[in-house]
Formats: structure tokens, sequence, C-alpha cells
């Protein structure tokens, strides 16, 4: 199981995936919705990347 837990301060949504691609979409979904003044760039879904944890 792959957990992230939303990097965006103030932010304690937590995702939870089988897989790193599934954690990444639900990802983009989150920030789509909850934070749509971030721009997923390159460097963004990079540190996103990172954040994810094996659980």
């Amino acid at each position: 199981m792959n957990r992230l837990e939303c990097p965006i301060d103030g932010c304690s949504a937590t995702i939870e995936a089988e897989t790193e691609e599934e954690v990444m979409s639900q990802a983009e979904e989150h920030a789509n919705s909850s934070h749509p003044e971030l721009e997923m760039d390159d460097e963004t879904v990079e540190t996103i990347r990172s954040s994810i944890i094996q659980v």
C-alpha cells in the first residue's frame, strides 16, 4: 500500500492506493478540487511523488 499525505500547509488529506500511479492519479484529482491554484508542473509532480511512502 502506498500513502501520500498532502504536502500543502494546512491540508490534512491523505491518499492511499495499491500503486504509485493510483496515488498520483488521486493526488491530481485532489489538487484540482482542493488546490486549484497549484500548478502541476514537473517540479510539483516530483515533490508529490517523492512524498509517497510504503505502508
